[in-house]
């Protein structure tokens, strides 16, 4: 009888062990699903919402795709302007040191090198060349187009609008944006990048035979809009020295057909000043 007892008492121990064994395991479980999930949609979101030019994805809708797109909406010093002329200052001098460059070009819809461009043509450019303002130096990263200009003059646009990416050793940006105009005269750097046009979105050409002198497209007046904006594109991240030089350069209508029919029109419309200076820098060449 004693026997019989014993071996109730260890049978019964033996079910509440595995009882407890068994639960422990499908909590375990239960928080390996949870733990899952939340990593699933922490990625999730953590990828960039994809943004455009048109439609629900366009720039009046920017802010609403994505948490991390707010400053699109909410942000106070943001890009592009208008530029009234009449309403400017006299400002600073910027040193620039621009050298010659092979060809690397690209054609995605979102770049994400140093900034996402949204739909556009990417050059990058080799090491080398940069200017220097207040005793920050900003090295150009690349350069990219905008059909029609994203900044206007007295409210009014321009046929194509260059963007010169440059970025310091803090991490911090500057853009040097150029006018284009059309005219007769062909423009030679844009005549190699044509040439050399991606045949399709997503593909990367490579041109180590050509160069362009990026000095060439800055025009002989070197001065310059200045103002303090922010990223014309997703996420509209603030705190980006811009500047938008005075005197236009010129290309022809084929050339500047050659790049909208390709990524036009892909320009974010003009943005409240809410208070901001605009300046008219100097921007000196370096010898």
């Amino acid at each position: 009888m004693k026997n019989k007892i014993i071996r109730t008492v260890c049978f019964l121990l033996l079910l509440f062990v595995f009882a407890c064994n068994s639960e422990e395991a499908k909590q375990t479980t239960e928080h390996k699903d949870t733990t899952a999930t939340t990593t699933d949609a922490h990625t999730a979101s953590a990828r960039p919402a994809h943004w455009g030019y048109h439609g629900d994805e366009g720039p009046d809708h920017w802010a609403t795709l994505s948490p991390a797109y707010a400053l699109c909406a909410q942000g106070k010093n943001q890009s592009p302007i208008n530029i009234e002329k009449l309403h400017v200052s006299s400002g600073a001098t910027w040193s620039l040191n621009y050298k010659n460059t092979s060809l690397h070009i690209s054609h995605n819809e979102h770049m994400n090198e140093i900034i996402d461009n949204g739909h556009t043509i990417q050059a990058n450019i080799d090491p080398g060349s940069s200017f220097t303002f207040a005793n920050k130096t900003y090295a150009l990263k690349q350069f990219h187009f905008h059909t029609p200009s994203e900044h206007t003059i007295d409210g009014k646009h321009l046929p194509m609008e260059v963007h010169l990416v440059h970025q310091a050793a803090d991490g911090s940006l500057a853009v040097i944006a150029i006018l284009v105009v059309e005219g007769a005269k062909a423009n030679a750097n844009l005549e190699k990048i044509i040439a050399n046009l991606p045949e399709t979105k997503g593909q990367t050409k490579q041109n180590k035979t050509d160069s362009i002198d990026i000095q060439v497209s800055i025009p002989r007046d070197n001065h310059a809009y200045h103002y303090i904006g922010s990223l014309t594109t997703p996420p509209c991240s603030e705190d980006v020295q811009w500047l938008v030089l005075r005197q236009t350069i010129v290309a022809t209508a084929d050339e500047i057909k050659a790049i909208s029919s390709r990524i036009g029109p892909n320009n974010r419309p003009t943005q409240p000043l809410n208070g901001r200076e605009v300046k008219l820098d100097d921007l000196k060449k370096m010898q």
